[in-house]
């Protein structure tokens, strides 16, 4: 297959319909790469080396990913792996509460598999103690393995601020010189001294004893400031802010808005967190919903971005967790999956890493190292969103999700060139295009491909929740009755148009996600509709970088419950040369599989990622 310019490679996808052309113009940079690919490691029993056998496995595949900016989060669950001071000072006996043995050993096995090994951390000691809001009752669960969800109780009353603040100072001098005066004048030694460049501000802190975007950022402000104190004078530790549930532009916008902060207080990092699902917890085809859920999160990220270069230009963003939770995942007795979840929950993530790193985010972690439903014989009692692991909990080896990222920090880095690649669409007929309303009302555009062909006839149309196919489309109980007379003004007799699915129909059901549905033909030959929608569809997504050192490379995704063969261009099928890396469900809890490729013919298993390395 030839190309249109020297410097364009093409790359033929077979559907189960037709060939699809991915081309690629390695002379036109789109972005460069500013990301880092890397984790969040949770703390919970699973990394217990005194209770769970696979915990030194599980740290031992943590330094194997040799990652960067690798986020450590002592969640709230586990109020003595987190908190180190759990009741309030005794102002009788002048004595406290504080202890740090059973935050010790999770802490000091993640930082000797990455600070000890020169990789940078994003430690965030999210739980503030509970004593120090309006409450009397700051209980928590004597072993360190219970899980409590409901410690963080109470508001914030007047001195909690200021108790919060010195907390964290105290906190960090003990991490950072090993040693700090508690509330009576008594020094606590045996710190680790850890020279630490990072620091993130509390955790989803939406709501969380009370919170609103003011005292976030009162108490942020705060933080930093104590912070910079007692251990970082010149001001060397980056801050992270926020890591929001989900991402709520509103917070976000208050958060970066310089007006906002005591003069002087850093913004270095914005962060906050996505989490795609689906309807079934053990359905395949099921999965590629992840996708759509993802195209949602992109175009809020490209809000965010716009934001960001707004408000403040120098805040980096951080999208520190990064994954999919499964219908059911923490109930006392979730349903396994089937393994090839792992992939698609893997391709997922790959698949948002070329676009974010095109939209600029800097940083992308996936969530988490470690995850399991329960495993009583380890004295792990309650499920901790297994479908979020990175790790065989059986065994601490890691799973598709964990060779997805090491093959993505091995092949790709910040410096690198993105370049222009794009997927033309075949003709269809008839063409159909679905916008699904929970990725967000973007437009329908309907183009006919042969020259002089004009749009003819809107088969079906509808705004609502449409079920079927191409081809055999039916109206649901919502439904939008002006869309199909809106659709033939705005189309018909022109040989392309495009049309807004919100808020050209109006709402016919409120507070449900609308689907826009349309099929339409053209007065000779077929059409070209997008999004499109077609029955067994498979689809393939691909961006091709210039790495730092120089090679051409491709990162192909199939994000599909579906084959896809790939041909990678040749001039002569006897000379072709290429290496490809590819995970899928054949590679299961072992790495890439790395083939040299002498045919241009390449299958993508359902939902492999794969990267091609010409040389």
């Amino acid at each position: 297959m030839g190309c249109r310019k020297q410097t364009c490679v093409c790359v033929c996808v077979q559907t189960l319909e037709t060939p699809v052309v991915i081309e690629i113009d390695w002379s036109d940079v789109v972005a460069v790469s500013n990301t880092t690919t890397t984790l969040q490691v949770v703390a919970n029993p699973l990394l217990n080396e005194k209770t769970c056998p696979v915990a030194r496995q599980a740290f031992e595949s943590l330094a194997a990913l040799n990652a960067d900016m690798v986020r450590y989060v002592p969640w709230f669950p586990y109020p003595k792996v987190g908190v180190a001071e759990l009741e309030p000072p005794n102002y009788t006996t002048n004595t406290t509460s504080w202890n740090f043995d059973a935050i010790k050993p999770q802490l000091f096995a993640f930082m000797n598999a990455t600070y000890k090994k020169n990789h940078t951390v994003v430690p965030n000691f999210s739980t503030q103690p509970t004593w120090m809001y309006a409450t009397n009752d700051w209980s928590y669960p004597s072993d360190p393995n219970t899980c409590d969800f409901s410690y963080p109780r109470g508001n914030a009353y007047a001195n909690t601020t200021a108790n919060v603040a010195t907390y964290y100072a105290r906190l960090l001098s003990w991490l950072v010189k090993g040693e700090f005066e508690d509330e009576f004048g008594i020094t606590h030694s045996g710190g680790p001294k850890y020279n630490l460049t990072h620091w993130e501000v509390f955790n989803e802190p939406q709501g969380c004893h009370g919170l609103d975007m003011q005292g976030y950022n009162e108490q942020y402000d705060a933080v930093v400031t104590a912070i910079r104190a007692a251990v970082d004078p010149e001001n060397r530790i980056k801050f992270v802010g926020l890591a929001a549930s989900g991402s709520p532009l509103d917070w976000i916008s208050y958060f970066l808005d310089p007006k906002n902060h005591q003069p002087g207080i850093p913004r270095d990092y914005v962060s906050f967190h996505f989490y795609a699902n689906c309807p079934s917890r053990t359905d395949p085809k099921n999965y590629e919903n992840f996708f759509k859920e993802a195209d949602g999160f992109i175009a809020n990220a490209k809000q965010i971005a716009a934001v960001r270069a707004s408000l403040s230009p120098a805040t980096k963003i951080s999208c520190d967790e990064m994954g999919v939770i499964l219908p059911d995942d923490n109930v006392p007795a979730p349903v396994p999956f089937p393994k090839i979840y792992w992939n698609a929950a893997g391709a997922m993530y790959a698949y948002l890493v070329g676009e974010l790193t095109k939209i600029g985010f800097e940083v992308l972690g996936q969530s988490q190292l470690a995850g399991t439903p329960p495993q009583p014989q380890w004295d792990i009692h309650e499920s901790q969103y297994p479908s979020v692991s990175l790790l065989d909990w059986t065994t601490g080896l890691g799973n598709g999700r964990y060779w997805v990222l090491k093959l993505l920090i091995e092949e790709f880095g910040p410096g690198d060139l993105l370049v222009n690649t794009s997927i033309p669409s075949s003709p269809h007929i008839p063409m159909c295009a679905k916008v699904d309303g929970h990725a967000g009302y973007t437009n329908v555009t309907l183009s006919c491909a042969e020259e002089g062909a004009v749009i003819s006839a809107i088969e079906f149309a509808s705004f609502g929740t449409p079920t079927g196919t191409c081809g055999n489309y039916t109206v649901g109980k919502c439904n939008a009755l002006n869309t199909t007379s809106i659709m033939k003004l705005a189309c018909i007799g022109k040989k392309s148009c495009s049309v807004q699915s919100y808020p050209t129909f109006g709402d016919p059901c409120y507070k449900t996600y609308k689907d826009f549905v349309v099929q339409a033909t053209c007065t000779a030959g077929g059409g070209i509709a997008i999004p499109p929608d077609y029955p067994n569809m498979v689809n393939v997504y691909a961006q091709a970088y210039t790495t730092t050192d120089g090679a051409k490379k491709v990162l192909l995704v199939n994000k599909s419950y579906g084959t896809g063969e790939v041909t990678l261009p040749s001039n002569s099928e006897a000379s072709f040369s290429a290496t490809l890396r590819v995970v899928d469900e054949q590679t299961g809890t072992g790495p890439p599989r790395t083939l040299r490729i002498t045919s241009p013919k390449v299958s993508l298993a359902p939902y492999a990622v794969a990267v091609v390395i010409f040389k």
